[in-house]
């Protein structure tokens, strides 16, 4: 019972398993970080997945000639990997069994890659390759992950192009040219020389302008925010456009230009009302003194020209008073309620005189 108790624990222990995915160019170097020197690795092939791993490392030796360690003993190094290291290499440490880490590999079909804008010419560079040429092209899904499927021939020697690439793919003594790219064109492009040797395997990326086209929104609201994507006829990305709202902010100087002209126009209001007060004020007083004036002969004489010079007298003093508060009037205008001013004291006095 002892030994069904113990086997049952060693196939119940939980398997820490880690899978990583990892894409290199063709001819790179794939260093594998170690965690220590007893550990196993193993590799399998992703064209022959069925078939038994293979072991590249075990007991601090490297058992295959397509690895090494290198100088600090910390990663296994596959030099220049090529097609037929493409799979799952599995590192497993003796010590500690249920520590399992996968590392997926995926190696493209070109040596570099370059970024084209969407519409624009693709151009690959012939330096040192002897033609006439050859040029293959595989699309995307197939160089990433289906490379031993066969390419399709978009240039022969003698220059001629499949139906879809007529007009499209050109040559001369520097460059082959890819005219009017789109995302249908991604993929990788080798080059065959004269002796039917590969020279040359470069990636197309198409990229679309991230400010490229324009959109109209008559209403926008918050939900409007976000990315907008513009497809060409065949669902491939032409733009990208990034909206985002901000709440709409004045300028500092319009605010400041808002707040002088909301002053001033208080300012005025204040100085209007003011005005209108005192000319009310004055006729109320002008309505009491012509009055006061109508029935001198009636009351006490005496008192009601004591009366009509004292309202004159405090008119005229009012009157002085306001003119100073406004010196920046014009002098015509002065000089014009002066003259109206002296007028209308001197036609009442001079009823009241003619009225004794």
């Amino acid at each position: 019972m002892f030994c069904l108790f113990v086997f049952f624990v060693v196939l119940s222990a939980p398997i820490k398993d880690d899978e990583d995915s990892l894409t290199l160019f063709l001819r790179e170097d794939l260093h594998i970080q170690l965690p220590s020197l007893t550990v196993e690795v193993m590799f399998r092939n992703q064209s022959a997945y069925n078939s038994p791993e293979v072991v590249l490392m075990r007991g601090a030796t490297t058992i295959n000639p397509r690895v090494k360690l290198n100088r600090k003993l910390s990663h296994l190094v596959v030099e220049s990997v090529g097609e037929g290291d493409e799979g799952v290499y599995t590192l497993r440490n003796p010590d500690t069994p249920e520590d399992v880490k996968r590392i997926r590999l995926i190696v493209r079909d070109c040596t570099n890659e370059q970024i084209i804008k969407y519409g624009d010419n693709y151009h690959i560079p012939l330096t040192g390759i002897i033609g006439p040429i050859t040029v293959e092209y595989r699309p995307l899904a197939v160089e990433a992950n289906q490379t031993s499927k066969p390419a399709l021939v978009v240039l022969t020697t003698t220059e001629t192009s499949p139906e879809a690439y007529r007009g499209r793919i050109s040559v001369s003594e520097r460059y082959v040219t890819l005219k009017t790219v789109t995302g249908a064109d991604e993929g990788s492009y080798t080059i065959w020389d004269n002796k039917g040797l590969i020279q040359r395997k470069e990636c197309l990326n198409v990229k679309g302008e991230n400010d490229y086209g324009f959109c109209v929104v008559v209403i926008m609201i918050c939900s409007d925010a976000g990315q907008f994507k513009i497809t060409d006829m065949r669902g491939f990305t032409v733009s990208t456009v990034h909206l985002v709202l901000e709440p709409y902010k004045l300028e500092s100087l319009y605010v400041a230009i808002i707040a002088l002209s909301v002053l001033l126009a208080f300012l005025l209001l204040v100085c209007l009302l003011s005005c209108l007060i005192k000319i009310k004020k004055r006729a109320k007083r002008s309505a009491a003194l012509e009055k006061i004036a109508q029935n001198a002969g009636k009351e006490d004489e005496g008192e009601a020209f004591r009366q009509v010079v004292k309202n004159i007298t405090k008119l005229s003093e009012e009157s002085k008073h306001s003119q100073a508060d406004t010196t920046e009037k014009s002098q015509s205008t002065e000089v014009d309620i002066k003259v109206r001013h002296c007028t209308y004291m001197f036609f009442h006095l001079n009823f009241i005189i003619q009225r004794f």
